[in-house]
């Protein structure tokens, strides 16, 4: 995995959340700092649908933590989601499995492109 924060200084007070692999092993507290969600855009690279699960929480174990929310990616395609108010939150901690199920953890179709590109706005 390879997660990558951005910060804009002085421009913004917005960072850019990169996760090029994203799957169902959480990416845990991941700006350090509270803050909220602007906008998150799921690349799906498999060809199932994939769901990002998003958890306002410093640990996440898969399979028993509950996902705050739960947002779909058909497979091959790229979906924005926009929250133009902001979602506020603690802890920026996410993950991406199969199914819908807020528990659920598992695993993207296992291919050669089993993974989820994910970007996120946040302040």
């Amino acid at each position: 995995m390879a997660t990558t924060t951005t910060k804009f200084e002085d421009a913004f007070d917005y960072k850019v959340v990169h996760e090029n692999v994203c799957n169902n092993t959480p990416i845990v507290n991941v700006t350090s700092a509270p803050g909220s969600i602007y906008s998150i855009a799921l690349k799906n690279g498999t060809t199932s649908q994939a769901h990002f699960k998003f958890f306002d929480a410093a640990t996440v174990t898969m399979g028993t933590t509950v996902a705050d929310m739960v947002l779909r990616v058909e497979g091959n395609t790229t979906t924005v989601y926009n929250i133009p108010d902001g979602l506020d939150f603690t802890y920026l901690s996410f993950a991406c499995t199969l199914n819908q199920n807020p528990k659920d953890n598992t695993a993207l179709t296992a291919n050669s492109n089993a993974l989820v590109d994910v970007k996120i706005v946040c302040s």
